[in-house]
């Protein structure tokens, strides 16, 4: 399977596939046109060349208008304009660039956000409180518009915070659970996170928290029904979008009180 390029620096040979031309046309536009190319396109002898993604929107533009003759100052003309910045030119460099990226200058003032890394998620928590508020998104929009396309987005977006919520409360005994941990099925969780309420604080769930658990399991117990379509076994049922959204925000402040406890509790 092909890397993909995500430094988006580009040799000779990739700007010749992408331009779909031959590799010494390339070095030849890198010679005439270099004062609109960055500086490693032509670098001192023994280095390879190196484009980036304005050198490929350039590169795109001197193609559209060379000839067997060119007019290489007509089109020096159109580059002083920044006319290859502006599309179809522009196409091919959006084409080229992969949806995940290494950091660059241009993402300053973009709307860019980071992921892994320093950004990395510590806590299950914290991205099933992401789940829940995706859910709580959907459900406003679906209301506003009246919009059934978000209806099972919203769902499953709760009911995967769900399985976060519990597996981040599970955190100490989640690789004792069948699979190591790796499972989805809500019944199994809901019973081990029963019996750590009960054997740490002695308490049970109450029966709302309860309610939200089983219906889930009754209705999409492994995670497939929302995020596949599946069949759902029974016939039709109604959603009250209000009430599921209460009922998330409900349960997740329980978890949270429940993490805090825990957290305070091995202090």
């Amino acid at each position: 399977m092909k890397v993909l390029n995500y430094e988006l620096r580009y040799s000779v040979s990739d700007i010749a596939k992408l331009l779909d031309v031959d590799r010494k046309l390339i070095k030849d536009w890198a010679y005439h046109f270099s004062d609109y190319l960055n500086s490693k396109a032509n670098p001192p002898k023994g280095i390879e060349r190196e484009f980036t993604s304005d050198d490929l929107c350039t590169l795109s533009y001197v193609l559209m208008y060379w000839e067997d003759d060119p007019d290489i100052e007509n089109i020096k003309y159109g580059l002083n304009s920044d006319s290859q910045f502006e599309y179809p030119f522009t196409q091919i460099a959006i084409e080229a660039t992969p949806i995940f990226r290494e950091f660059s200058e241009e993402f300053v003032d973009s709307n860019a956000w980071m992921i892994g890394g320093m950004a990395e998620i510590q806590e299950k928590i914290t991205l099933a409180d992401s789940y829940k508020k995706a859910g709580d998104t959907l459900v406003h929009n679906g209301i506003d518009d009246y919009n059934i396309d978000f209806i099972y987005p919203a769902i499953f977006n709760y009911r995967h915070a769900i399985e976060l919520y519990l597996k981040h409360i599970l955190i100490g005994k989640i690789n004792t659970l069948p699979n190591e941990g790796k499972i989805h099925n809500l019944k199994v969780l809901y019973t081990e996170f029963k019996e750590l309420l009960s054997e740490s604080f002695n308490v049970t769930p109450p029966r709302w928290f309860e309610n939200i658990i089983l219906a889930f399991v009754d209705f999409d117990p492994t995670g497939t029904t929302f995020r596949y379509g599946t069949s759902i076994k029974s016939d039709e049922m109604f959603i009250d979008l209000y009430h599921i959204k209460k009922m998330m925000t409900w349960f997740a402040e329980s978890i949270h009180n429940v993490d805090a406890e825990i957290k305070n509790n091995h202090r």
